[in-house]
Parts: C-alpha cells; sequence; structure tokens
C-alpha cells in the first residue's frame, strides 16, 4: 500500500523557489501525495506563481497566514488541515531528491520506535556545493553551542555505510508520523523562529522515539541570500534584527526547557555573556550596531525569561 503522505513548505516572499521546491516534491514515486504552502503573509506574488504553476493539480493546496508569524506558526497550520499519515516539514529553499519519500517511510516501517527521520541535506550554493550539512545534530549542553557530526563533510567522501545516522534533530527537512506529531503537540510556537526545530526534535526523543538522518534520501540545500545581506552575518544566522533577536533569547529558552539545572548555569551566567560579546563585536565590525543591541537584548530577555 503506498504511504499517506503531506508535505508542509513555509514560504516567504520566495516565489520562484518555492514552486521549484513543490516541483521536486511532484514528482516523487510510489506516495499517495499532498503539498501544503503556507505563505505567510508574502509581499509578492507567490499565490499567483503557485496557481499558474501548479493550479491544475489537486495534489497542492496553498495557504497564507493572517499575519506575518514566523515558521513555527506556519508549520502547525499547514499540519492543520493536512491528511497525511506521514508529515514532512520541507523549508522552501530544498529540491528534494527522487524517492526521497519513499526512503523515508521505509525507516518507519522497519523501526516502530523511530518518531523523526530526515533526508540528508547537501548543500547547492556557492562556497558550499556538495557538502553535507550534518551527520547528526545536537547540542553541547555546557555551552548550547551546535555540535554537528561530520558537518561540511564532502559528498564525495561519504561513506557507504551506514545509511543512518543518530540525531537530536535537523534543520532543513525532516519526516514525522502524525501521531508523533500529535503527540509531542506540534511545534511551540512561542519560539516564532530559531529553535523551534530543535525544540520539535528534542520532545520527540524526549517522549522515547528515535531520531535519524537517512543518506538515501537526500535534498538538495540552494540557501538563500537576500539582496545586500553580509556574508559572515548570515553564516551566523544574524543577518536580520529580529532573527537576532530571537537567536540570542531562544538559545536560553531552549536551554531552560531542554539542559539539567547546572547545565543552565553554565549557559546562563558564563557562556551567553562571552557569546553576546562575540556576536556584538562581528557586528560592530561588520557596521550593524542594530545587530549588536538585538543580540544584547535577545541574551537579556532570554537570562530573564522574557518574550
Amino acid at each position: 500500500m503506498k504511504a499517506d503522505i503531506s508535505v508542509i513548505i513555509p514560504t516567504f516572499n520566495r516565489a520562484t523557489m518555492v514552486c521549484d521546491c513543490v516541483a521536486s516534491v511532484l514528482v516523487q514515486e510510489n506516495v499517495a501525495l499532498e503539498v501544503v504552502v503556507v505563505d505567510d503573509c508574502s509581499p509578492d506574488d507567490t499565490k499567483a506563481r503557485i496557481e499558474e504553476r501548479f493550479g491544475c493539480d489537486s495534489r497542492v493546496r496553498y495557504i497564507r497566514n493572517e499575519k506575518n508569524s514566523f515558521q513555527a506558526v506556519s508549520r502547525n497550520n499547514g499540519a492543520k488541515i493536512a491528511h497525511g499519515e506521514f508529515l514532512l516539514f520541507l523549508d522552501d529553499d530544498n529540491l528534494l531528491g527522487v524517492n526521497a519519500l519513499v526512503a523515508l517511510v521505509d525507516e518507519f516501517r522497519k523501526n516502530p520506535k523511530l518518531g523523526f527521520a530526515a533526508p540528508m541535506a547537501v548543500h547547492k550554493r556557492l562556497g558550499k556545493n556538495n557538502l553535507i550539512w550534518s551527520l547528526g545534530s545536537d547540542f553541547n549542553r555546557w555551552t548550547s553551542q551546535p555540535k554537528d557530526n561530520c558537518p561540511n563533510l564532502p559528498l564525495e567522501n561519504l561513506p557507504t555505510e551506514p545509511k543512518t545516522y543518530p540525531t537530536s534533530y535537523y534543520p532543513n527537512g525532516f519526516m514525522v508520523p502524525r501521531t508523533v506529531y500529535d503527540a509531542v503537540g506540534g511545534f511551540d510556537e512561542t519560539y516564532e523562529q530559531i529553535f523551534e526545530e530543535s525544540d520539535f526534535g528534542w520532545k520527540i526523543r524526549e517522549a522515547g522515539y528515535e531520531a535519524i538522518i537517512s543518506t538515501v534520501a537526500r535534498t538538495d540545500h540552494l540557501g538563500f541570500l537576500e539582496p545586500g545581506c553580509v556574508p559572515e552575518l548570515r553564516q551566523l544566522g544574524i543577518e536580520k534584527p529580529y532573527r537576532t533577536y530571537c537567536f540570542a533569547r531562544n538559545r536560553l529558552r531552549f536551554a531552560r526547557k531542554h539542559f539539567s539545572f547546572l547545565q543552565v548555569l553554565s549557559v546562563m551566567f558564563v557562556f551567553a555573556p562571552l557569546s553576546a560579546a562575540y556576536y556584538g563585536l562581528v557586528a560592530l565590525r561588520n557596521h550593524r550596531p542594530d545587530i549588536a543591541w538585538a543580540y544584547l537584548k535577545g541574551t537579556i530577555r532570554g537570562i530573564l525569561a522574557l518574550r
């Protein structure tokens, strides 16, 4: 029997990119498929482009948020109307590899304890072409810094075995059974953006499920660089003031929620001030005092547990 899959794609102001992403999903074989595009109030012609390109395909559904609400809300809104037994949450700057959906579903069929499976993300952009994002994502619980297995490994160096790697979360794209999504309560919308994916993966692991990355399933990650973006700041994830604020605040909210008491103290009172100083200096060096202030403000509010 064909697997029943809903692919949920949040998007904002990336009409061409999201259309290409949807097209890569629709060529998947041996699955019963629907695609839910969740438009986060894009000011561009996303709706018109989706209707023009996919209006005759009943598998594609388009919804629009009432206001710009970021990724967690967009994913939850998509899940609310999705019908699939499995939900794949996919960022719009991806091209899904052939038969990726079948490969992921096979992992769930083989392992009843599996609650989260991600396709291997391969970078497809200048400066990072054919580098694997990671073969396992986690955090250092004493610093809250990301801890990745083989980050930026050249694709040609990928071992033939094993075919799966354990992980605690994975950005960019991941599949969960509908029952698991419901059991953990979906995405925590108070994060708004940044760390909502990490929190979602950790909730699944803490509920007793396993999580993996499959190298058989693949997605090409194109990345999205806005005009005028400073590459050094983009690489650190602090290219916009509000995104930077959420990054600093949510890093501490995530630690408070998932780490031990002593680990939280380490993150809050040792690493967080050092991190604020580092990111602030990088922002100032790139003539962005607004970014430096946003990170400092997010750090202070994260320490004080304020929204």
